[in-house]
């Protein structure tokens, strides 16, 4: 079946009422009956499971699409089922999809248009992150005596950056988070908190300092800022997915 997509500009607040019905069946046999009887009437949802077992085994289908489809096809599965109890609920739902959402239909999301008024955005983040990175990378510099060998506050920031860079970005790709937040938190915020030319110009410093603690430095910053990066993501999809 073709998916007929409607952009976010296009689809807009869709309302209306979904009709959810469960239906407690006696055996396999009449189960099977009354989903092939829901997918021959086009029904959007069939689904069935088993329920909890007291001395007998208990299984129920449950159908779920717009209130009148489900309301035309009500009479041929009390047809189908005419023993079974059914339970029925309606919730109204407010959510922006296309008009034919139980039917296939797709969204195409908006795509991502910089507009003038992200600039004070990115630019309040920018100087917030910014500070914070001088900040500390100032405290690390003034309590650890050799820093130049090993500039340890830069790596940190570089992960803590890579790891709330990846949370964001996964609600980003599933559509949690807004543009403005994108613009003060991602690439204000934290792209200012994050640093590749310091930690480039340190890699430099460090390895005429020492050798071995320099090449330390740059492999433990790559191999740290990508560990964070992926424990961010998979924190993310197990926590928002």
């Amino acid at each position: 079946m073709g998916v007929r997509e409607e952009s976010l500009d296009k689809a807009g607040a869709v309302s209306g009422v979904v009709l959810q019905a469960t239906v407690r069946l006696r055996d396999e046999m009449e189960c099977e009956q009354v989903i092939r009887s829901a997918h021959s009437r086009g029904v959007a949802s069939a689904m069935a499971y088993s329920g909890p077992q007291d001395g007998e085994r208990l299984i129920f289908v449950m159908l779920l699409d717009e209130e009148p489809s489900m309301e035309k096809f009500l009479p041929e599965l009390r047809s189908v089922a005419p023993e079974a109890p059914i339970s029925l609920s309606r919730e109204r739902l407010l959510h922006q999809s296309p008009g034919n959402f139980l039917r296939g239909g797709a969204l195409r999301p908006r795509p991502f248009r910089a507009e003038l008024g992200h600039v004070g955005w990115v630019f309040a983040g920018g100087a917030l992150g910014g500070g914070a990175r001088v900040f500390l990378d100032s405290s690390a510099r003034y309590l650890t005596p050799g820093y130049e060998a090993f500039p340890w506050g830069t790596l940190a920031v570089n992960v803590v950056g890579s790891f709330f860079i990846a949370v964001l970005g996964a609600l980003l790709f599933e559509r949690f988070i807004g543009e403005r937040e994108r613009m003060f938190w991602v690439l204000g915020f934290l792209g200012s908190f994050t640093t590749f030319s310091a930690f480039v110009l340190q890699i430099g410093e460090s390895l005429r300092a020492s050798p071995l603690l320099g090449a330390t430095y740059a492999a433990g910053s790559l191999i740290l800022g990508l560990g964070a990066a992926l424990s961010g993501f998979s924190l993310a999809r197990r926590t928002f997915g």
